[in-house]
């Protein structure tokens, strides 16, 4: 007879727990902040506006440096209006800058408001120059080609940044005040109102606001 060999001792048995590694622990996720307003509502003193009978501003209006031609219209569509401004379709005004083509001169540019249909189109035809208008989707993309052919002429190595609201006339506290008395600008969803009160004390510089004559514009 053959001798008895030991049998293999049963392999001890494990728990769960020693058997599968711990779950990982899913990342932890920030809750998202909420967008806040960077325009806050304030209050600003304005010249008197010149109206006629009927209260309304007496167009061509000359506000500062700008001539304002028409306001336009509000429109209620999505990109005619961020926090800070409104884009009214048919705006117009005019304004003084350098010359594009003649480095010694400045030259009368005519802004216009259009309807891109999903968003505003901003027109600048200068007039030295009318064959060639500048349209683009931002103010500030019309404005910086004009700023940016307008320093190469002349040799300048300036920024050709430019705050293309502001050269529309769109953030001037007169012209913004008699924007937003044009009908469904107080339905806006997204613009801050910002309250102007006309003849208010005025403090330091502001811009005159007086009746343009036609030659000037």
């Amino acid at each position: 007879m053959y001798p008895q060999q030991n049998a293999a001792p049963p392999p001890t048995p494990t728990s769960s727990t020693q058997s599968r590694p711990p779950p990982e622990q899913p990342p932890r996720v920030k809750p998202k902040r909420l967008k806040a307003h960077t325009v806050t509502s304030k209050s600003y003193s304005i010249p008197l506006v010149p109206r006629d009978k009927a209260g309304k501003p007496m167009l061509p209006l000359n506000v500062g440096i700008m001539t304002v031609i028409a306001l336009g219209s509000v429109c209620m569509r999505e990109h005619f209006h961020t926090e800070r401004y409104i884009f009214p379709v048919g705006y117009e005004v005019t304004r003084r800058y350098l010359s594009t083509i003649n480095p010694s001169v400045e030259v009368v540019y005519h802004c216009t408001i259009l309807d891109g249909g999903d968003g505003p189109k901003f027109q600048i035809v200068p007039a030295d120059t009318p064959e060639r208008p500048v349209i683009a989707g931002t103010a500030t993309g019309a404005w910086s080609s004009i700023v940016k052919q307008a320093n190469a002429i002349r040799n300048r190595q300036h920024s050709n940044s430019v705050s293309g609201p502001d050269f529309f006339g769109l953030g001037q506290n007169t012209i913004k005040h008699l924007i937003q008395e044009l009908p469904n600008a107080d339905r806006l969803r997204d613009y801050v109102w910002q309250n102007f009160i006309e003849g208010g004390p005025l403090g330091g510089r502001h811009a005159a606001v007086i009746p343009a004559l036609p030659e000037e514009y």
